[in-house]
């Protein structure tokens, strides 16, 4: 994984860095499928093995422009619990908010794992922010 002068990295196009103490932010582009989510998640766990605490996803989805039904399908089969504290998401548009909305009603009327993960929206990054660093102070 190449990383650059701005300190992000590739998962697929998508652009992904690590930001101290335990932000994982990624700014995907384009579509997302399957595989570029199996990315993401790797990339969190392989943070959180090195910091030695779960981290926190921060989401830009400004310049998403769809979702295969297979990266939904990835995040059911997913447990990323054992390495990530939370998730933000800001920039989504409301056809991504509502989808992003079934995916968690499914999740959580199915009793999947990630259920119990905290994950919100928010209309912009420094709301995101503030929300991450509220969840932090709980512990």
């Amino acid at each position: 994984m190449e990383t650059s002068s701005d300190g992000f990295s590739h998962v697929g196009s998508h652009l992904i860095r690590f930001e101290p103490p335990d932000i994982v932010f990624c700014r995907p582009i384009g579509r997302i499928s399957a595989a570029d989510v199996r990315g993401v998640l790797d990339f969190n766990a392989t943070i959180a093995k090195q910091i030695g605490r779960g981290t926190f996803y921060l989401g830009d989805s400004s310049q998403i422009t769809g979702y295969s039904i297979a990266s939904s399908l990835q995040l059911f089969q997913s447990s990323p619990m054992e390495y990530l504290r939370g998730t933000a998401i800001f920039g989504a548009n409301f056809h991504q908010r509502t989808q992003n909305s079934a995916v968690l009603r499914a999740i959580r009327l199915l009793g999947q794992p990630m259920s119990r993960l905290p994950i919100e929206t928010f209309p912009d990054e420094a709301s995101a922010r503030a929300w991450i660093d509220e969840l932090r102070r709980k512990g």
